[in-house]
């Protein structure tokens, strides 16, 4: 199974039709299995990610913004690939 690309907007940009969503990693999956659930979509055809500065969830102050650095890391090297779509709700830091 590959996944399909779509035209996102009217600019070029072709993304995944599907979007994988990361907000349990860094909680219910920890890096290891994060990163293979990256490698897999990645196989699969995914280049279009979800993130939030409130994943992981449930959100805790101890695990705030550790999808983001789980992802971060993962990127390294592949960013050009990849759409990432995201959004905020509170401060940090």
């Amino acid at each position: 199974m590959n996944v399909d690309t779509v035209n996102l907007g009217r600019h070029g940009l072709k993304v995944s039709r599907l979007c994988l969503g990361t907000m349990v990693f860094g909680s219910q999956n920890d890096e290891k299995a994060s990163f293979a659930v990256l490698d897999e979509a990645e196989v699969l055809g995914f280049n279009f990610l979800d993130l939030a500065d409130v994943y992981p969830v449930p959100p805790s102050l101890e695990t705030a913004g550790s999808t983001e650095e789980i992802v971060g890391r993962w990127l390294k090297g592949r960013r050009q690939r990849f759409v990432l779509a995201t959004k905020f709700v509170n401060p940090m830091g």
